[in-house]
């Protein structure tokens, strides 16, 4: 008797750990319908990295020395292999995969980033155009926030918004996770950041700067360790001195320019009202961690210094009012330009708001319900399902997520539309005389009429006053 109950629950616990260990085999994942993404590295070397502290005076904990592994991707949708890069052999195929993220990387399940030898399209929409070699792997189809920013981004117009696909991910035959397969931010005229490849940059205002071989400082920061400027275009180690010294005297150029009021010399003002208005209605609390990235086509001067994209949405829906810039004189230069004797950007901030606020809210709420019934979304869920035994994580369901979100931009946007609106527009115009007046141009001409108003023409706007 003794022997049969012993072979009983031997049973019991086999059975059991069969049913657990199918959860996440690879044709059980297939089965839901979520693209999936199979990565297999040269004798199944995991990826490592070092763990650090910031140096006294600077902020965060970061991964570094991490190491890049080589690989075979093999992306699959069901039983129809859409991708597989082959076998690495550098320069010709295969890909390479390390660690990447900062706090995000001290989980269990990691970001990560792919270098392939050959550029392709890992999201097979089709097109040459959308072929690279760099592509990232984020941890967050675990809510749909970076789904909704990736959204209120492309609504607000920024210059470029990231295409991403909900995946599952698979290393060595070990099941990592829910992910989102997404493009990569950097240089590539024809569907990333475009800036010219020979005389354009792409720079991060960067809190891990320490972490960095190649970094520099501006007058703004100067004072500070928190943060410095990195590089994405040109990459670090092919920044020449000529490239560092242009880049780093026109942004101490921009620094004073929103000091005196004469930005709109060095600034494209509707990218930075366009990127901050984005975060005030995602109600970003982190709107100014990493990841925020500026842009200049060239090295002419018709090439102004742009916000490039949102990339960042761990913290959105907190802020209940503005995003967390506006307060803050140390971060970034959000607060000089609300508070300019230049009423400019203002201006350009109510107008856009103006302009898409009568549909905001519908848009939003129809991509998210769009999205939730979508059958994306529903092997998504599925997908969350069996992620959530593999880390012991509690989630909740897609469709919480998007009632929580549709419910947080109802109760946000008519609030943050009294803030907006309550923004003062109203120019000192003897501040922008004296301001211009020692400025290489823009001011072209004052005239009084004989109502003994006067006639300003800023960058060639007309403003009678």
């Amino acid at each position: 008797m003794k022997k049969y109950l012993f072979l009983f629950f031997v049973n019991i616990l086999f059975s059991n750990h069969t049913i657990a260990q199918n959860y996440f085999d690879i044709s059980t994942l297939k089965k839901t319908g979520l693209t999936l993404v199979e990565i297999n590295t040269n004798d199944g070397v995991m990826p490592t990295c070092d763990y650090a502290d910031a140096p006294e005076g600077s902020m965060g904990s970061t991964c570094i020395n991490q190491t890049k592994v080589p690989c075979r991707i093999i992306i699959s949708l069901k039983d129809d292999i859409y991708y597989d890069s082959g076998e690495y052999s550098k320069g010709v195929s295969g890909a390479t995969i390390k660690i990447n993220g900062n706090t995000s990387s001290f989980h269990d399940n990691k970001p990560y980033k792919i270098k392939l030898q050959t550029k392709a399209d890992l999201l097979n929409r089709n097109n040459e155009k959308y072929k690279d070699k760099n592509w990232r792997l984020l941890k967050d189809a675990r809510t749909l926030k970076t789904i909704i920013g990736l959204k209120i981004n492309e609504l607000l117009g920024l210059p470029w918004t990231p295409a991403y696909r909900p995946c599952n991910v698979f290393i060595n035959n070990e099941y990592q996770g829910c992910y989102l397969l997404i493009e990569s931010v950097e240089r590539n005229s024809d569907c990333r950041l475009d800036v010219d490849k020979s005389s354009g940059y792409i720079i991060e205002r960067d809190p891990y700067w320490w972490k960095e071989n190649t970094f520099f400082s501006t007058q703004y920061f100067e004072p500070y360790k928190g943060y410095r400027w990195t590089w994405k275009y040109p990459d670090e180690d092919k920044v020449t001195t000529l490239q560092q010294q242009y880049i780093q005297d026109y942004i101490n150029q921009v620094e004073q320019s929103i000091k005196d009021g004469t930005y709109d010399q060095y600034i494209d003002v509707s990218s930075f009202a366009r990127w901050i208005l984005a975060h005030d209605i995602l109600g970003t609390w982190d709107s100014g961690g990493s990841n925020l990235y500026v842009m200049k086509y060239d090295e002419s001067d018709n090439s102004l210094l742009e916000m490039a994209n949102l990339w960042d949405f761990d913290t959105i829906f907190r802020e209940n009012e503005f995003s967390r810039y506006h307060d803050s004189t140390y971060d970034f230069y959000y607060y000089d330009l609300f508070h300019s004797s230049n009423s400019l950007f203002r201006e350009e901030y109510k107008k856009l708001w103006n302009n898409i606020k009568p549909t905001l809210l519908n848009e939003i709420s129809s991509f998210i319900n769009k999205y939730a019934d979508s059958e994306e979304s529903k092997a998504l869920q599925l997908s969350r399902d069996i992620y959530t035994k593999r880390w012991d994580y509690t989630l909740n369901s897609v469709q919480e997520d998007a009632q929580i979100a549709i419910t947080w931009f109802t109760n946000h946007l008519p609030i943050l539309d009294e803030k907006i609106n309550s923004i003062n527009t109203s120019i000192d115009y003897n501040s922008i005389n004296m301001n211009y007046q020692n400025s290489k141009y823009n001011l072209l001409g004052i005239k009084t009429l004989s109502n003994k108003k006067s006639i300003y023409i800023i960058n060639n706007k007309k403003i009678i006053h």
